[in-house]
């Protein structure tokens, strides 16, 4: 992924920052389709969490909440929870964008989410499953702007963020097991 930062023991790079990830170039693109994608933040957000579950049935289980079970014992989205999840998660990728070019605070941001979700049972090797349906939701969202570069520019921010809430999703395992211990 991108947390492991550097094998040259001479120059360790504790917590890397978005700079690691994008390049100048790779901002501006992702600045200039976030002002197409951020149009319609509910419906993007609800497309990507629809294709997540089309293309990773199992993690409906994460989503309970968001959730109702039906007599078969299968889990129907509630829409309108989803909904709202997916809008706050939009938002958040907002606010990536808008951190751009100072990340420091919205690291922390994201690794009290990360800490958060662990109490779900999210685990860091779980957050890239979610890469293609951002993929598939921003690419409906811009059509033909949607290029290779634009892409690989949302895919170092989705690694970027992934990073942080995998920080997190450690420091919240690690208090959690202290929590039961004691």
């Amino acid at each position: 992924m991108g947390c492991n930062v550097s094998s040259n023991k001479k120059q360790k790079v504790a917590r890397p920052e978005v700079d690691f990830f994008l390049t100048t170039e790779e901002k501006q693109i992702a600045r200039e389709s976030w002002t197409v994608i951020s149009l319609d933040l509910p419906a993007t957000g609800l497309h990507i969490f629809t294709r997540l579950f089309e293309m990773e049935n199992d993690m409906k289980k994460l989503f309970k909440r968001l959730m109702s079970q039906s007599e078969s014992g299968h889990f129907v989205i509630d829409t309108a929870r989803l909904e709202r999840h997916a809008t706050i998660v939009m938002k958040h990728l907002g606010m990536a964008v808008d951190s751009l070019e100072d990340s420091v605070k919205f690291s922390m941001t994201l690794n009290s989410l990360g800490e958060k979700h662990a109490t779900y049972l999210v685990s860091p090797d779980m957050l890239p499953f979610l890469w293609p349906a951002v993929r598939d939701g921003l690419k409906m969202r811009l059509g033909d702007k949607f290029t290779v570069k634009t892409e690989l520019a949302w895919k170092h921010i989705y690694d970027y963020i992934t990073c942080k809430i995998s920080e997190g999703i450690e420091i919240g395992r690690h208090n959690n097991r202290k929590i039961i211990h004691h």
